[in-house]
């Protein structure tokens, strides 16, 4: 399982440039010497919010091309959730188990699907998590999503009020590909 560190999360909201070289090496997996030395040049010309928002999203994002697999969209963001996650296709959609359950997740087998299973998934887990879109990636054709517990939502919330809601959209009904 995937989670975000405390650590990471404060960096979304406040940090310098030299707190964005203290990530990338925190990363390094994720990030190589090349990206280290563009970041740090976007860190010193850019809105550093939006800088740490993008580097945020390449180490906790959840991303998920228009032309992702509906299964393929459930195991990654299960990345991000205790246990073990599995799903399975069916004539009428999806199954998905998750803590000892299983769920139903039906789907059209049209374009739609893709946002009918981040709706499914994120309503089957919105008791302990919750995912929401980087608000930047929502007018391209692949999607990038932060899954978090409920109650780390609520703590970025309550100290960042502003910058929550500029850098991320919440899973609504009505949210789809544009």
């Amino acid at each position: 399982m995937k989670q975000v560190d405390q650590q990471d999360r404060e960096f979304l909201f406040q940090g310098s440039v030299e707190d964005v070289d203290v990530f990338l090496k925190r990363h390094p997996s994720v990030f190589s010497n090349n990206d280290r030395i563009d970041f740090l040049q976007a860190a010193r010309e850019e809105e550093l919010l939006s800088v740490r928002a993008n580097l945020f999203s390449w180490v906790y994002g959840v991303i998920v091309d228009w032309r992702e697999e509906d299964c393929e969209i459930i195991r990654l963001f299960g990345e991000f959730l205790p246990g073990e996650v599995i799903v399975e296709e069916t004539d009428e959609g999806l199954t998905m188990s998750f803590a000892g359950e299983i769920y139903s997740i039906p789907l059209t087998f049209s374009p739609n699907d893709r946002y009918i299973t981040i709706r499914g998934i994120a309503n089957i887990i919105q008791k302990e998590f919750e995912i929401r879109l980087f608000r930047d990636s929502y007018f391209s054709d692949t999607h990038v999503f932060v899954l978090m517990s409920c109650a780390q939502w609520q703590e970025l919330e309550r100290s960042h009020t502003a910058e929550v809601e500029k850098i991320f959209q919440k899973i609504t009904p009505e949210l789809d590909f544009p």
